[in-house]
């Protein structure tokens, strides 16, 4: 499974984004298709499942800039579609299909694309493409050897404005398309991983938070680690030991540093990329971080019991290991 496959190549904003890796000239969809396929299991060739949180350019792709059209559908090659060229996806989910909204003007936008490659796909190549289940644990489930896995469990906690609250599923009014982000727990015996793409709405966030109610072993921050839902409303009841948060911005926003400041003495922090200038203007502020650049994996032993987090080298394609942290024990 994988979720999101941001690519802002040649986006032409005017803010200063973290260096592509493993150089300036990589194209990210191929970076991403290169990671999936050395990782991907023996026997195996293609993904399961893909989950769109939201339909930004950062998750799904920016499709301006010249990117290679696909010569059958009308759509263009970037983030996911691009990716779809090289690793075969079994299944989508994202969080309002076949409802989607497009401006059909602008061949170039997001959602434009995203319904063009879903359309072609599903109509020539046997895409199937789901809408997000928000209070089910039964859409994403384990396809291979679940016995020697019990307990496994993916469960939809928000997505398009809906919000499990612990009892039942609600719809909170949200209209904002970082705030309707599909999130979702998994849990591994003990283990337990939070992710819900850029949620950044304190209605919505305090609602999951207050539905999951309990402690958490790890998460990916929200809106990389954006703070205008306040950071604290997901910490005081997960309290996670671990962090993980995927870099964007230049700037000491995304990631914020007073989150930083404020939580990385009792969270082990870890990011995908903080550029050097910024580490070393404030080494007050990263040296509390437990990295700041590479590629962040998460390991759950058998039964889940612990978890190591290792970190990649992300300079090239060999993936070697530059650090072990852990273990961490599930509670």
């Amino acid at each position: 499974m994988m979720v999101d496959a941001g690519d802002l190549y040649n986006y032409p904003g005017k803010k200063t984004f973290t260096s592509a890796k493993p150089s300036a000239s990589a194209i990210p969809w191929q970076t991403q298709a290169a990671y999936v396929k050395h990782f991907m299991p023996a026997g195996h060739s293609a993904l399961d499942y893909f989950q769109a949180s939201h339909y930004h350019i950062d998750h799904i792709g920016y499709f301006g800039g010249g990117r290679p059209s696909h010569q059958q559908g009308d759509y263009y090659l970037a983030g996911v579609t691009g990716l779809y060229e090289r690793v075969k996806i079994n299944k989508i989910i994202d969080q309002s299909y076949p409802d989607y909204t497009v401006d059909e003007s602008n061949t170039e936008s997001a959602s434009y694309n995203f319904k063009k490659f879903v359309e072609y796909n599903t109509a020539n190549n046997g895409l199937q493409v789901e809408r997000f289940t928000v209070g089910s644990s039964s859409q994403i489930v384990q396809l291979y050897d679940a016995s020697s896995y019990p307990g496994f469990q993916v469960f939809g906690v928000a997505g398009n404005g809906l919000a499990w609250n612990g009892s039942t599923v609600v719809n909170t009014g949200i209209d904002k398309e970082n705030a309707k982000s599909c999130a979702f727990l998994l849990k591994y015996g003990k283990f337990d991983f939070f992710t819900s793409g850029d949620m950044n709405d304190q209605t919505i966030c305090s609602t999951v938070a207050n539905g999951i109610g309990r402690n958490i072993e790890a998460m990916k921050a929200h809106h990389h680690m954006y703070n205008e839902a306040s950071y604290g409303i997901e910490s005081e009841v997960y309290e996670p030991m671990v962090v993980v948060t995927q870099s964007f911005y230049e700037n000491t926003e995304q990631p914020n540093q007073n989150i930083i400041n404020s939580y990385a003495s009792t969270q082990d922090m870890f990011f995908t990329g903080i550029p050097a200038s910024l580490v070393s203007q404030s080494p007050e502020v990263y040296g509390l971080c437990k990295n700041t650049e590479g590629h962040v994996v998460i390991r759950v032993w058998p039964g889940g019991d612990q978890f190591y987090v290792y970190v990649l080298d992300d300079t090239d394609y060999a993936y070697r290991v530059n650090a072990i942290h852990g273990p961490y024990q599930c509670n």
